[in-house]
């Protein structure tokens, strides 16, 4: 292991880490952390370990300790979600020098859905709904151990092995996520809004309200993304964007509105939260009983493929986790 700053880790290939996974490579960096491949010698199997790079946190140190406490208890939320759709914590801990703690995980290979709306264009409904499905009921899941996400995006929605027979889409990043609990210590700074701007809802930037509701804004919001291949909400300024949510300002096709899934959206973006679906659970059930064929494509391969855009996707698949 070295540090090329203070506190900063970069693992090295044949590195060991608890005498049994070794390092092989970097598999990208984002945000504070940064994702490994590594092998796990004890089990044969390959995985992903997961880094918070502390030397990029500055130097406050209460912000260091927020931000370990919060890397931590993402391994600890997600290893409490059993689902197909979210991603599999196998261990975690803290480095003895600097003390960067890391999560060992399942290693993914694909890529985020971010990629594929902006790397091939707009999914087929065929292929997007019934995925988005699992996804849903992936967070009703979480919601059901009073745990809301938060921070649900395009990026944050993963396409493991896609156009294989173990194509599965998975929840990812889990880092600042809610847990609703009496125990539960705050662990972001009072006034502070955490999440993406382009896709906060009206309650959490009015009085940061969370609530499983949260997750359901914001999975509308991606699901609208994913179908045009534009977000509803495109502003790059956070205040311009936190206005659009609060004003109910979201540029959805009129035709999507008009559409079957039109009400099912509705639903889901409805400016008060008490008026959407309760959970991930009741999104899914809805969004499942719409006929994909009378959903509007802007997929240009919608016909040719069958709604299943392999042939796309080879330009952009590689490594995940990252």
């Amino acid at each position: 292991m070295s540090e090329e700053s203070t506190n900063a880790v970069k693992l090295q290939r044949g590195e060991r880490i608890r005498d049994r996974y070794v390092i092989d490579g970097e598999l990208g960096k984002g945000g504070f952390a940064t994702v490994y491949s590594a092998r796990d010698e004890l089990i044969d199997r390959i995985v992903a370990i997961k880094v918070l790079e502390i030397g990029e946190l500055g130097s406050d140190d209460e912000d260091r300790v927020r931000a370990r406490k919060r890397f931590l208890r993402e391994a600890r939320v997600a290893a409490r979600i059993s689902h197909p759709s979210v991603v599999d914590i196998y261990d975690f801990g803290i480095f003895e020098d600097g003390g960067a703690p890391f999560i060992i995980m399942e290693y993914l290979k694909g890529d985020n859905l971010y990629n594929q709306i902006y790397g091939t264009g707009p999914l087929a409904p065929a292929w997007l709904l019934p995925n988005y499905c699992d996804v849903l009921d992936a967070l009703g899941e979480a919601h059901i151990e009073n745990i809301v996400h938060k921070d649900l995006k395009p990026g944050n929605i993963f396409l493991n092995r896609p156009g294989t027979r173990r194509e599965v889409w998975k929840v990812v990043d889990f880092g600042i996520a809610h847990v609703n609990s009496s125990t539960n210590a705050r662990l972001t700074k009072t006034g502070f809004l955490s999440g993406t701007p382009q896709y906060l809802p009206p309650e959490y930037i009015q009085a940061q309200t969370v609530s499983p509701q949260m997750d359901v804004y914001q999975m509308g919001l991606t699901l609208v993304e994913a179908l045009c291949g534009q977000p509803a909400v495109a502003d790059r300024k956070p205040f311009k964007a936190a206005m659009k949510h609060v004003e109910g300002d979201l540029d959805v096709p009129d035709e999507l509105w008009a559409s079957p899934i039109g009400p099912v959206l509705e639903q889901a973006l409805a400016p008060e939260a008490a008026d959407r679906f309760p959970t991930g659970r009741e999104f899914a059930d809805a969004l499942s009983k719409v006929d994909v064929r009378s959903v509007p494509s802007y997929a240009e391969d919608d016909e040719e493929e069958g709604g299943h855009p392999t042939a796309r996707w080879a330009a952009v698949e590689g490594p995940g986790n990252s």
